[in-house]
């Protein structure tokens, strides 16, 4: 039996909502290491996406660099194994690859390296280990066949997929044949009927959606890309990010399926892939949460569900029919992770009054100083006749100041 752990989507130096998630990521971090110190785990599979940015923080690099030292001291005999997602820059990632190597950690610098194999062998039973980067028009160097100019390079994220399942095919084969006895592939793609969740950067139309199927030959395909943990075919799946990173994965929205996980995967010559998900805990969990403004700036002390999610990353949406001035600041000192207010019912509200509450919908014209007495009249329930004069002297001087 081999067995080794896959997870991807890092996305190491995120910032959600102006915040840093980096003290949250190093808790993450912290619990795959423990999840590795179980010495039955012969390898560890990041697929994609480690950082956020191609350009990633000096507090990122440290914080993944520093994650490396401890686990190479730890497990001196794990096998790790990384390649670049479409976050990533491969070369900046790839930069000494040859020398971390041989410290047994292997990270595929470009499309090219991930047709060169990386055996792993534990108790005499070898695994060769296949890992493809995020597809870049033009990366694997053959020209599109159906352009009508010559040379010029494949770009669909479709067609790159299956140059690349046919030169990977013939290398598995290659690998098995060389003595390998399992076959891993590690990408870093978007496949058909995957389903993806709002913190992904998502391509549009089915030609940049790949076919697993593609892939069938390996004995298991470990994904990256998208951040919902997911069971794509019976030998394919995506581990998902193992933080939430958008709050269409909040905890109350996101249901049983989108439990933040780490993979375990046990894998036979000649049987199936046992796939565990490991519960990830995250150190601030994400929420949404609906109410009036009332409710949570005043009534809500004593309520289980507000206090148990006081100190997590909170989306709230008002219910208030009538737009509370800039509810943020006040609500934060109750709620200092309140990263997200939304009023939707009060700006339904708002513009469905009149028809002349949107005039570029009705087609009529309304003056400046019609539209600034609307929106006090929305936002403070009356329009003081002050903030109206002081208003009409300022378009006033506008006008003078464009005549001149």
């Amino acid at each position: 039996m081999f067995k080794f752990l896959h997870t991807a989507d890092l996305h190491l130096g995120k910032i959600f909502y102006e915040h840093s998630l980096l003290e949250d990521q190093a808790v993450m971090l912290d619990q795959l290491g423990e999840v590795l110190s179980d010495t039955s785990y012969s390898a560890l599979l990041i697929a994609g996406d480690i950082y956020d940015r191609s350009i990633p923080s000096p507090e990122a690099v440290a914080l993944f660099g520093g994650f490396l030292g401890k686990l190479r001291a730890a497990r001196p005999d794990l096998a790790i194994l990384i390649l670049p997602g479409n976050h990533d820059s491969a070369p900046r990632l790839g930069f000494g690859r040859e020398l971390f190597a041989k410290l047994g950690i292997h990270i595929a610098g470009g499309p090219e390296q991930g047709f060169e194999p990386v055996l792993v062998t534990r108790q005499g039973e070898g695994c060769a280990f296949f890992l493809l980067p995020f597809l870049y028009p033009g990366c694997l160097g053959e020209p599109e066949i159906e352009s009508s100019s010559p040379g010029d390079p494949v770009r669909s994220q479709g067609r790159l997929a299956e140059i690349a399942a046919a030169r990977l095919e013939t290398a598995r084969i290659k690998a098995v044949e060389a003595g390998a006895s399992l076959t891993v592939l590690g990408a870093h793609l978007f496949t058909l009927g995957g389903r993806e969740s709002e913190s992904e950067r998502i391509f549009l139309g089915t030609a940049e959606q790949v076919d697993a199927n593609l892939f069938a030959g390996f004995d298991y395909t470990a994904l990256g890309h998208l951040h919902r943990f997911q069971k794509v075919s019976s030998n394919t799946w995506y581990s998902g990010s193992p933080l939430a990173y958008s709050f269409d994965e909040a905890l109350d929205t996101a249901g049983p399926d989108q439990e933040k996980v780490f993979l375990s995967v046990e894998l036979e010559t000649g049987a199936g892939p046992i796939v565990t998900p490991i519960p990830v805990k995250p150190l601030r969990r994400l929420r949404r949460l609906r109410g009036s403004f009332n409710f949570f700036y005043r009534d809500s002390i004593n309520d289980p569900v507000v206090k148990e999610a006081e100190n997590d990353y909170l989306e709230i949406t008002l219910t208030d029919t009538a737009l509370i001035d800039n509810p943020l600041p006040l609500l934060r000192p109750r709620f200092p992770q309140l990263l997200s207010v939304k009023q939707g019912e009060a700006f339904a509200r708002l513009f469905a009054g009149s028809d002349d509450a949107v005039p570029a919908l009705t087609g009529k014209k309304r003056s400046p100083e019609e539209d600034f007495a609307d929106f006090l009249t929305g936002l403070y329930g009356e329009a003081d006749t002050e903030k109206l004069g002081l208003f009409g002297e300022l378009l006033t001087e506008l006008d003078q100041g464009a005549e001149q």
